[in-house]
């Protein structure tokens, strides 16, 4: 679960340089407002694209960032494809399973070369994936891929993965990026792969401005095709209304804004919406440290009071979906769209009663002494988390329940989820269920780990969520596999984590987009910007 607007994973201080944080991506294009065709910086003959990003990521290092603007410069051997649908990237075919998903085998493309000269082979394939689950280098996917037993170079074009245990999600996993088996060694922390990336993707890293910019460059022998596309230029833009002022005023022809900002600018100055959806959901921890939070039938009163209908049509303009846990319409047949709360305050409230939290004289439930009150934290910049937490916090203070809101910076905020709630945004991996649901929901990570913070927050643990989540991804068979998650969904209406108010549509706005042929939508993780939107697959893009 990563810290949205990031479009990925947030490491600690320490890691070598800062990288983009995706929300927004602004495109000028050859024949955009405000381009000149003889301005190489804005679109012209030079196929250049100007783009605004919110931040800077901790880190390129493509164990540590797996997906997001690393995806320009390194390839997975599975890649995400129109639609979200995966598909062979540096493999010539989907992985091959044996019958009973323990050992599956890749067959590697010909003739790819990394940024450096040097040619790929099955030997790096192994580097990386011993890396990423070496302690020493610390990644923090590292327990992603704990069903790994081994990995082996059958040959130099052929890759065998061989597993502890069945696993039918394996493919999503294998969307890691590889780089260069020399550049690997030593901590993530410290590797030169944090600011000098060499990998086999489109786009290499020419220049970055800490703080103020970054510029790829795309690569002409890239496997895939020379990219007409050949420069993006990042501009770092962090405040909303600057980006979307800018991007009005032709400064930039494109970005990512919340939905509502995004809404109102569709059809000015020759904008258009575009919408994605999204394994990107939103929630509420309740840490089980906290007395009330500890019994289930509290949390289950209060998904009860939380008006989800309410939230999506004031805070998404409608550009989103009610859920009561973290999957998502992203699942597929996986998701269960009845499993979600109904909005009864009334039943919540008979609820509370029965647990015990009555109306005291202040008008604040009590038992034992103790208010029903807590403190919900949320990212200070982050305008739609901290619109949620304020129409969470009115939704419960007509049950007799104090909220206050905390605006806090990102370093702070994992210090403190084991004992305050927060504004969760989750969906890090949305292509196979496991990858979306496993690290949010499983007791193996209810131990609070500030390293790891945003996996299963509020430090929930039920056996039987265990077993669902367990069976379903060693299950071979895809309609019993389909079937354990649903019932395991059932269990979260029982027994929720926390309160998961929407999946959401990420919205953007863009002009110019009529000049490609390859624009494609693509079903987007937690992380959104410039390597996704309309924009995902740029560096496919030709002219018509």
């Amino acid at each position: 679960m990563t810290p949205s607007p990031a479009p990925g994973r947030v490491r600690p201080a320490g890691a070598a340089r800062a990288v983009v944080t995706g929300a927004v991506v602004a495109l000028v294009v050859t024949g955009c407002a405000g381009a000149s065709p003889d301005d190489p910086g804005t679109g012209g003959a030079a196929g250049t694209l100007a783009l605004a990003e919110t931040g800077e990521y901790d880190t390129l290092h493509p164990l540590e960032h797996p997906l997001g603007i690393t995806s320009k410069l390194y390839d997975g051997l599975v890649a995400v494809g129109p639609d979200g649908v995966l598909e062979p990237g540096l493999a010539t075919a989907m992985p091959v399973p044996d019958a009973d998903l323990t050992s599956w085998t890749v067959t590697l493309r010909d003739g790819v070369t990394f940024s450096d000269g040097s040619t790929f082979d099955a030997a790096d394939v192994v580097a990386a994936y011993e890396a990423v689950r070496d302690p020493a280098v610390g990644s923090w996917m590292a327990a992603d891929y704990s069903m790994i037993r081994s990995v082996t170079a059958v040959d130099a074009a052929t890759v065998r993965f061989d597993l502890a245990y069945p696993y039918a999600g394996l493919p999503a996993r294998l969307t890691l990026g590889i780089p260069a088996q020399e550049a690997l060694g030593g901590s993530v922390l410290d590797s030169p792969l944090a600011t000098e990336p060499d990998g086999t993707g489109p786009y290499v890293l020419a220049e970055w401005r800490r703080g103020e910019s970054m510029t790829l460059t795309a690569r002409d022998d890239w496997w895939g095709g020379t990219p007409e596309v050949r420069t993006i230029h990042l501009a770092f833009v962090p405040d909303e209304n600057t980006r979307a002022q800018r991007v009005r005023a032709g400064e930039f022809d494109g970005a990512q804004l919340s939905p509502l900002v995004a809404a109102g600018l569709d059809g000015v100055d020759g904008l258009e919406l575009v919408t994605n959806p999204s394994g990107d959901f939103r929630a509420i921890s309740l840490p089980v440290t906290l007395p009330f939070f500890a019994d289930p039938a509290v949390r289950v009163a209060l998904n009860l009071a939380t008006n989800r209908g309410a939230m999506i049509d004031g805070l998404l303009a409608g550009h989103g979906v009610a859920v009561s846990g973290p999957f998502t319409p992203a699942q597929g047949a996986s998701h269960d769209p009845s499993a979600v709360f109904a909005y009864d305050p009334g039943a919540a409230a008979a609820m509370l009663d029965d647990a015990g939290w009555t109306v005291g004289d202040d008008g604040v439930r009590e038992k034992d002494g103790v208010r029903f009150a807590f403190t919900v934290m949320y990212f200070a910049e982050d305008t739609l988390r901290r619109d949620l937490a304020q129409a969470f916090a009115s939704d419960l203070s007509g049950l007799g329940i104090e909220v206050a809101l905390e605006g806090v910076d990102r370093p702070y905020a994992v210090t403190a989820m084991d004992r305050k709630a927060f504004v969760l945004g989750g969906g890090d991996m949305p292509y196979d269920p496991d990858t979306q649901v496993y690290r949010q929901l499983h007791s193996d990570f209810a131990v609070f780990d500030e390293a790891d913070a945003y996996s299963n927050p509020s430090g929930y643990a039920d056996p039987e969520v265990d077993r669902l989540l367990d069976g379903a991804r060693r299950e071979a068979d895809p309609a019993t596999r389909v079937a354990l998650y649903r019932e395991l969904q059932g269990r979260l209406v029982e027994n929720p984590p926390m309160v998961t108010v929407f999946a959401l549509e990420h919205t953007y706005v863009a002009r110019g987009l009529t000049a490609w042929d390859g624009v494609e939508h693509v079903t987007e993780p937690h992380e959104h910007g410039v390597a996704w939107g309309p924009w995902f697959d740029v560096q496919r893009w030709t002219r018509r």
